[in-house]
């Protein structure tokens, strides 16, 4: 073959070379990185109320309900809103103060919200949501000390709440366990190595995943599983070693869970918002980010993720403080990648 058929060959496969990697980049922090890989997020069913961030969540059958928030004039919410992965609809009027930042978890067909910040104080009273009959009922209030930013699950049948921090920006390590049996908390131990408010956790099988989250402006790498009895240290979310090097640590990011696997969308980095997404795979306790950025508005924090079947969804969020960057869209994300 003579040498300038060859030349044209090299040619080619440098190209095809640099173009898959281009695609397959998965450590741009800041998303900035043309994505030309397969479509995975769409834009659903816009969300029903006012744009806002720093809502409340969670999932009932397959029914997602979006609680409170603030919005681009500071107003504090307690509205709901609920969506079956198609439309919205109103739920009934949260009857705790309007908040912000406040939890969510989901135990059988009940769902929490509690704690949370209402314009003027850190709050801890805690209540009921009957998907039944569409009604919400005081409980317990949380023991720990009044907070927003914290983070919750559920798991075996109990819930779970803990981290945050307060107006002061005091920050916390504990974990409190709610039984909604006897309507009763205590208080568990905990094995974090930061105090944090802001941080992501997410349950696959019979374990909870808990991170991230941000205490005096660093963001935390330890990472945790935890069955409900032990606390399980995993490999740090800042993780560079022979076999994989890739920095998930964020704050106010969103997460959900499909096919056994977490999802970690957007949020706050140490360089600013993130728009990538992030997979774990519990198996082999590693994070790999092949998928597509966020889309839409992009970058986003404070956003509620949730899944309904085999999609993910993120909804709300904003990514600063004018009324153009408080968002309304709902966007649905189905991995193919």
């Amino acid at each position: 073959m003579k040498k300038k058929n060859w030349l044209a060959l090299l040619l080619v496969g440098a190209i095809a070379i640099t173009s898959f990697q281009s695609c397959s980049k998965d450590d741009d922090e800041t998303g900035t990185t043309t994505d030309t890989g397969p479509t995975e997020w769409t834009r659903a069913t816009v969300f029903s109320d006012d744009p806002r961030e720093g809502a409340a969540s969670f999932v009932i059958n397959d029914k997602a309900y979006v609680v409170g928030g603030y919005t681009a004039t500071r107003a504090i919410l307690n509205d709901a809103q609920s969506f079956d992965g198609s439309q919205w609809d109103t739920a009934a009027t949260f009857i705790g103060t309007p908040r912000h930042r406040a939890v969510g978890f989901a135990i059988e067909g009940a769902g929490y919200v509690g704690t949370g910040y209402d314009g003027t104080s850190a709050l801890k009273d805690f209540y009921r949501y009957n998907s039944a009959n569409n009604t919400w009922t005081k409980i317990a209030d949380f023991p720990g000390e009044a907070r927003f930013g914290a983070v919750a699950f559920s798991l075996g049948g109990v819930g779970y709440v803990g981290l945050g921090e307060t107006a002061t920006g005091k920050t916390f390590d504990d974990m409190y366990r709610y039984n909604p049996s006897s309507n009763t908390w205590e208080r568990i131990q905990t094995q974090f190595g930061w105090k944090r408010s802001g941080a992501f956790a997410f349950v696959i099988g019979n374990k909870a995943y808990v991170g991230g989250g941000r205490t005096n402006n660093q963001l935390p790498e330890d990472f945790l599983s935890f069955d409900g009895t032990t606390w399980t240290p995993l490999r740090n979310l800042n993780r560079s070693d022979a076999d994989n090097t890739y920095d998930v640590r964020r704050s106010n990011a969103s997460a959900f869970v499909i096919g056994g696997q977490g999802y970690l969308v957007s949020g706050r980095g140490s360089a600013g918002l993130i728009a990538n997404v992030w997979k774990y795979d519990p198996a082999s306790d590693t994070w790999t980010g092949q998928h597509q950025a966020i889309q839409g508005s992009g970058a986003r924090e404070k956003a509620v993720g949730f899944a309904i079947g085999n999609n993910g969804f993120i909804t709300t969020g904003s990514n600063g403080t004018g009324r153009e960057n408080f968002f309304d869209e709902t966007l649905k994300f189905v991995p193919v990648r």
